[in-house]
């Protein structure tokens, strides 16, 4: 469940050059700026604007911007110019800047292992392949000959890229007896392709 929604908080108050306009006491006008804005997980993404109240400090009225007079909405206007929206109200942007740099750092990582080691295949590697119906399987290592790579295939697909923990998960029986040898140009080129995924090594 995604806990979203909006808040605000006082960034700013001052006491207006004005009459209330409910008790006409003059210079007892306190003008208050919020700053709004939008949260996931209580986390702020993004500002979306301020907004200010009133408070008569004589006769307790608030009024919202709404509600305010001509007068009373120009002072909130000259505050609000004064006021900054602070910086961390952007910090689930950040957070998400930040995940997109790791996960792009843990991508070109995950790249470059599956690219040397599928030219330096070793007994009982397991690739996480995709297959051309956009199932993925997964192909073990039985043993190598040369430049040629003799891979048990198992027996189930799964149509979740996810699903391959669940296959891994039934141990080699999963795998046919039969084998299929590739040469390891072959499983570069599947490599470079997107087509193998991960490699699990002991």
């Amino acid at each position: 469940m995604i806990i979203y929604g909006t808040k605000a908080k006082l960034l700013k108050n001052e006491i207006a050059n004005a009459s209330c306009p409910n008790c006409n006491t003059a210079n007892s006008i306190q003008m208050n700026v919020f700053q709004r804005w939008a949260h996931i997980f209580w986390i702020p993404f993004f500002p979306i604007g301020k907004t200010g109240v009133s408070q008569c400090l004589h006769c307790k009225q608030v009024l919202k911007l709404k509600e305010m007079p001509a007068s009373l909405k120009l002072s909130y206007d000259n505050l609000k110019g004064q006021t900054k929206t602070p910086v961390w109200t952007f910090s689930g942007v950040g957070v998400v800047i930040v995940i997109g740099i790791f996960a792009y750092i843990h991508t070109k990582q995950t790249a470059e292992r599956i690219n040397r080691w599928v030219l330096t295949p070793k007994k009982n590697d397991v690739y996480h392949v995709k297959l051309k119906n956009d199932h993925y399987t997964l192909y073990k290592v039985d043993h190598i000959v040369g430049d040629t790579v003799y891979l048990a295939l198992n027996k189930y697909e799964t149509d979740r890229e996810e699903g391959l923990s669940d296959m891994a998960a039934k141990g080699d029986t999963a795998y046919d007896l039969a084998q299929q040898g590739l040469p390891k140009s072959i499983l570069a080129d599947m490599a470079k392709e997107d087509r193998i995924l991960d490699i699990d090594r002991k």
